[in-house]
């Protein structure tokens, strides 16, 4: 049996210092993003492929070698004169998904 890794490009935003805290953590499309996977992932593991994981990068928005802070792509967003952390709205999805598993 031939077993694969699927490997998905990230759903990132770039950094906008414009935005107020609130707007910064809502993040709707990565929530869908994510939703929309888990159910396609739900039918090929009733299809009988062979899933064996799936997660979420990363934690924290944080420093990237290439693109350094200019882009976002964590599920905690992370302040950094502060270095306050704050839970985006998918997070929050996230874990609510997780407790309920759906």
């Amino acid at each position: 049996m031939e077993v694969g890794l699927v490997h998905l490009s990230c759903v990132d935003e770039p950094s906008n210092s414009t935005l107020t805290l609130n707007q910064s953590l809502h993040d709707p499309t990565r929530v869908q993003y994510h939703h929309s996977y888990l159910l396609n992932l739900g039918y090929a593991i009733r299809e009988k492929e062979d899933v064996r994981g799936y997660f979420v990068w990363s934690l924290l928005d944080n420093f990237e070698w290439i693109l350094g802070y200019s882009v976002r792509f964590g599920l905690y967003f992370v302040d950094f004169k502060t270095l306050m952390r704050y839970p985006k709205t998918f997070a929050e999805w996230f874990i609510r998904m997780l407790l309920k598993g759906n």
